[in-house]
């Protein structure tokens, strides 16, 4: 009989020791379960604000400022823009085309 006690007593240490050691592994995957989630939340928000500031930086109308007034680019004349349709019954290769340039103008500068 004292022998079953023993045995019974030492289930009884181990199952509670491995109880604590259980509930403990459990409280820090909790723990680090919620610090990846702010870590998310922030992330989230970052991603958030960079969204906005590249809509920012790509809007038209900056673009067409910075364009204008640090390069000093200019839209041509409408007589200058030349619209070219393809047709739809001719073969889809590939269609080399020539631009020429006058020597006396500049990037983006119309003489």
């Amino acid at each position: 009989m004292t022998r079953l006690n023993l045995i019974l007593f030492f289930a009884l240490i181990f199952s509670a020791l491995g109880l604590v050691n259980s509930q403990h592994k459990a409280r820090n995957r909790y723990i680090e379960l919620e610090q990846l989630g702010q870590a998310a939340k922030q992330y989230d928000q970052e991603y958030g604000q960079l969204q906005l500031e590249q809509s920012t930086w790509a809007m038209h109308s900056r673009v067409e400022e910075i364009a204008t007034l640090k390069l000093q680019m200019q839209v041509p004349d409408a007589k200058r823009v030349q619209i070219v349709t393809l047709n739809a019954a001719a073969p889809k290769e590939p269609v080399a085309m020539k631009f020429e340039v006058p020597a006396q103008t500049q990037l983006g500068v119309a003489p």
